[in-house]
């Protein structure tokens, strides 16, 4: 229980000014945002990608028209279901129509507070780092209103202007050993090491109810060392010495749809041939290899094929790699169709050069594609074989192209 006096206060203190947002990194997520006139939106992702400042942003255009209220101040510990009509009375008299609301999923009854303001024609947008917070009966009254915008780390050209560098290939090894989390400079890697124990057992290990957490934990570390490489449930059990297939299966679904990790599939018209073809491994940030791993030089070719299924992820539905006689990093597809076939070589040398290019050639055969991309560190180059050109790019131009 709380006053609505005191209630408005606390409100009213967490009005940030309009300068201070100004000087916020602008987040590529606030113009979907904008762009998107769904009545209910949920953005999600991982702890501490940006989540509140995308809602400050979001106030700072739409200023009066928009309330904003952050439920995880302290002030709020002794609110509870009796108070929303409370709020209710402060939200009428400032007259807007767009509720911005960050963790109110932690509130009793949020569920049906958000289901009236949508019967009551207000557009809301929530935060929440749980992927699975609509999955319980009450949460599931929601279903068929919302859409979800999943916020994540950030993102190469972000992170050049976050740090104000030249789009280079300094600034790639850059972003490829730090990653993209809004954390301190100093002792980063330590921070990023706490940050993936606490999502790896806290955010979602405790939430998805996992007894056996030192497996969850021992799985999770696994996968983080073996970026861009081939998986199998069964194989992952076999190393790991977890009891059983469906349990490894279990574990890879929590890390996936914690938003940490993430599989590529083998493409197949057959669904049946996807799922039983190993899957490729990704992480969220490439900062969290850098902290576990000593020396990431080594890993290079791998780091850099993550950060081009993370920008490829952005930009499409779904990612698949591509294996025939020849190989493929990703085929990237939108509305059901095949769009673009990258391949993937840190440092294209002669003695490779034929394998790499006839693999994304085979790719490009196959979806009746004119074009292809080969992504590098540093190198520029151009292929035509018949009717079809290669582009070759550094990361540093393929990732900020508009």
């Amino acid at each position: 229980m709380i006053l609505k006096s005191d209630l408005k206060i606390l409100i009213d203190s967490q009005k940030i000014p309009s300068d201070q947002i100004g000087s916020y990194i602008k987040r590529e997520l606030v113009d979907q945002i904008q762009n998107d006139k769904s009545e209910l939106i949920i953005i999600t992702g991982l702890k501490r990608t940006g989540k509140k400042s995308v809602l400050y942003q979001l106030k700072n255009q739409y200023s009066a028209a928009a309330f904003y209220v952050n439920f995880r101040h302290p002030g709020f510990y002794g609110f509870d279901q009796n108070d929303f009509f409370k709020l209710d009375e402060i939200i009428a008299a400032a007259e807007s129509k767009i509720l911005l609301l960050d963790g109110i999923t932690s509130m009793e009854g949020w569920q049906d507070y958000i289901r009236q303001k949508l019967d009551e024609d207000f557009r809301v947008i929530f935060t929440t780092s749980n992927a699975g917070i609509l999955n319980n009966e009450k949460g599931r009254s929601l279903t068929g209103r919302y859409i979800s915008k999943v916020i994540t780390p950030l993102s190469y050209d972000e992170f050049c202007s976050f740090h104000s560098l030249e789009r280079d290939e300094s600034s790639v090894m850059d972003y490829m050993a730090k990653g993209g989390f809004f954390i301190p400079e100093t002792n980063r890697d330590e921070f990023l090491g706490q940050l993936f124990d606490d999502i790896v057992v806290r955010e979602i290990g405790l939430t998805n109810g996992i007894r056996d957490l030192r497996a969850f934990k021992r799985l999770s570390l696994h996968l983080l060392r073996h970026v861009g490489e081939m998986i199998t449930a069964n194989q992952l059990k076999n190393v790991l010495g977890i009891k059983t297939t469906t349990t490894a299966v279990d574990y890879l679904n929590y890390l996936e749809t914690g938003f940490l990790m993430y599989y590529v599939p083998k493409f197949s018209y057959s669904l049946r041939k996807q799922l039983v073809n190993p899957r490729k491994i990704y992480v969220a940030d490439t900062g969290f290899v850098s902290a576990a791993t000593f020396n990431i030089s080594e890993k290079t070719e791998q780091l850099l094929e993550n950060l081009v299924f993370l920008y490829l992820q952005s930009k499409y539905t779904e990612i698949f790699y591509f294996s025939e006689d020849g190989y493929c990093d990703f085929i990237g597809f939108g509305k059901d169709q095949a769009k673009v076939a990258v391949q993937v070589c840190a440092t294209l040398e002669q003695d490779k050069l034929e394998q790499e290019v006839n693999g994304l050639l085979e790719a490009m055969e196959f979806f009746g594609f004119n074009e292809g991309t080969l992504v590098t560190l540093n190198q520029t180059d151009t292929f035509i074989r018949d009717d079809k050109t290669i582009h070759v790019l550094p990361f540093h131009q393929f990732a900020t192209q508009k």
